[in-house]
């Protein structure tokens, strides 16, 4: 097990609460992906302070999402 990735890490340092709870979801999606499954990502609200498209147009460009539901400001905004 290489113990320098990101997953790693989150294994050994996200136990308690909802750190525990993303680690859960994580490997959720990574297995859905891997199953051939699709990803919707549904989003409300102004994004654009979260810098959104940053990691969502990564996700897209590796064809992790399959499609994607907002508001028209989301889509002017960040992505």
């Amino acid at each position: 097990m290489n113990k320098n990735t990101i997953s790693n890490f989150l294994k050994e340092n996200f136990k308690h609460f909802n750190a525990a709870t993303l680690v859960d979801s994580a490997e959720a999606y990574k297995n859905h992906i891997e199953n051939k499954g699709k990803m919707l990502v549904t989003l409300a609200g102004a994004m654009s302070t979260a810098e959104l498209g940053i990691s969502l147009a990564e996700m897209i460009r590796k064809e992790k999402v399959s499609a994607i539901c907002c508001t028209g400001a989301n889509l002017e905004e960040d992505l």
